[in-house]
């Protein structure tokens, strides 16, 4: 293959790049804002991992719908953290977990017991397992709406 082949391919990759960056990021003004306050964060390190997932299927799963990375402040204080979502209307579960090592998976002991801080939307029982997602389940609408995610 030619420099100049080579060249113009590498180009128009960066192009359609690009053009996938922009509508990536456009992408993500779109949406109804959901406002989610995150509680119990005892530990001021890491990031927040929060993803919003459609179906039970992919629930809890390494590729939510939507998701956002939001870092924890050395100097948080009180062990809240707020930030914003934005999700097209329907319904919704959303589930938020701390990232203390940065491996973005949520880290468990031998028994299969997270040894990371978790949480999902309307805070439901994470007993013998994970929380299910019809709990979780929320509708977005077209109005912005506020959510308060417990860490456990």
């Amino acid at each position: 293959m030619t420099s100049e082949r080579l060249l113009r391919r590498w180009a128009s990759a960066g192009c359609l790049l690009g053009l996938l960056l922009g509508m990536s990021s456009h992408a993500a003004d779109e949406g109804t804002p959901v406002r989610i306050t995150v509680t119990g964060i005892e530990r001021p390190a890491g990031q927040l991992l929060a993803g919003a997932y459609a179906d039970a299927d992919g629930w809890l799963g390494p590729q939510p719908a939507h998701r956002l990375d939001v870092p924890v402040p050395a100097t948080l204080a009180g062990g809240e953290l707020a930030f914003e979502m934005r999700l097209p209307p329907g319904r919704w579960a959303i589930s938020v977990f701390q990232d203390l090592d940065g491996n973005r998976r949520l880290d468990s002991n031998f028994l299969g017991i997270p040894t990371e801080a978790s949480g999902s939307s309307n805070n439901p029982p994470a007993r013998f397992g994970p929380p299910k997602f019809d709990a979780a389940l929320v509708t977005v609408g077209n109005e912005p709406l506020a959510l308060e995610i417990t860490l456990d």
